[in-house]
């Protein structure tokens, strides 16, 4: 009787074993598939570049397409906005360069500018300047050291941010806008960081311009205020600089850059220092004043061309009376 009950255990421990081993050995002839990667790409945001396209649809929109001027520096492509003189003889051409995050038409600025400048004889050019600070990246808090700089205190030598881009662009715009029959001068404007980059390239490249406008000059980090404003004791062209006087640090930058062009030497242009109200408590007088500002300085402070036009022919009447 033991012996068939221990027969018959063996047996049932048998059948559960067999189905286990056959399970074992399927898995181990089977071969290990490797783990299916998520298919679903993640797009990145890239706000520079929506901007640039949403700015060439509108110009499109509105048939403004002539303007836009596509140019390549350093290989890559990048957007600019033409416009040649309203008049028969043109003055000159003024290169525009925006602020950060900003494009070459942004309404502040740079679109009243290059739009109301060629009806007094300026052709205008507005650069696409590439984007300091990456709106689709974690906000960094800068650790750019606050200036205590004084007129004894020696410089730095400075690097902007993209700096050698934005050199590159400038450059290819000259010449560009000299395949355009422009050849007479050269007027750089800058507002907000553009100024910084307008400043900088001048200070680099001393004979490639013939006036520096800076308007509400803002320093990229990690560049100090102080070690940008020394940028001016050298240059020897006009510069006007036009700033808005609404804090502490913008009248403590005025100061510094207004010391160093006081310390300019030999013969240099007028550097002429304006302040106006802040921009967003009368935009549109604020816009109409320094459109004021800035012809008044170019036509001062630049070579100017007579409109050659000839002067109507007067039919004098049999009573005339000479005057």
């Amino acid at each position: 009787m033991k012996k068939n009950t221990k027969r018959f255990i063996q047996t049932i421990l048998l059948g559960l074993t067999l189905p286990l081993s056959s399970i074992a050995k399927a898995a181990e002839d089977s071969p290990t598939s490797p783990p299916q990667p998520n298919s679903t790409k993640r797009v990145v945001p890239d706000p520079e570049k929506s901007r640039i396209q949403a700015l060439e649809d509108t110009l499109k929109q509105n048939h403004l397409a002539h303007q836009i001027n596509i140019l390549q520096a350093q290989g890559s492509p990048f957007l600019t906005l033409y416009r040649s003189a309203l008049t028969r003889d043109s003055q000159g051409c003024a290169i525009l360069l925006q602020s950060d995050n900003e494009h070459p038409d942004w309404p502040s600025v740079i679109s009243p500018l290059r739009n109301a400048l060629p009806k007094y004889s300026w052709c205008t050019v507005s650069i696409e300047i590439p984007d300091i600070t990456k709106r689709a990246q974690a906000v960094k808090i800068p650790t750019k050291p606050l200036a205590t700089g004084t007129q004894d205190t020696p410089s730095k030598k400075i690097t902007l941010p993209n700096q050698e881009m934005v050199f590159a662009r400038i450059q290819a715009t000259i010449d560009d806008a000299k395949s355009k029959g422009n050849n007479k001068q050269f007027v750089f404007i800058g507002y907000g960081t553009g100024a910084a980059y307008a400043l900088h390239f001048l200070a680099q490249n001393k004979t490639l311009g013939d006036a520096l406008i800076l308007i509400d000059t803002l320093t990229p980090s990690p560049t100090t205020d102080y070690d940008l404003a020394q940028e001016l004791s050298v240059i020897e062209q006009p510069v006007l600089d036009y700033y808005f006087d609404d804090s502490a640090q913008a009248l403590r930058f005025a100061v510094w850059r207004k010391q160093a062009a006081n310390q300019r030497k030999g013969e240099t242009g007028e550097f002429t220092q304006l302040t106006a109200t802040d921009e967003a408590n009368a935009p549109v007088e604020d816009v109409q004043q320094v459109l004021q500002r800035v012809r008044g300085f170019l036509k001062q402070n630049t070579a100017q061309t007579e409109q050659l036009k000839s002067i109507p022919a007067y039919k004098k009447g049999l009573f005339y009376e000479s005057p």
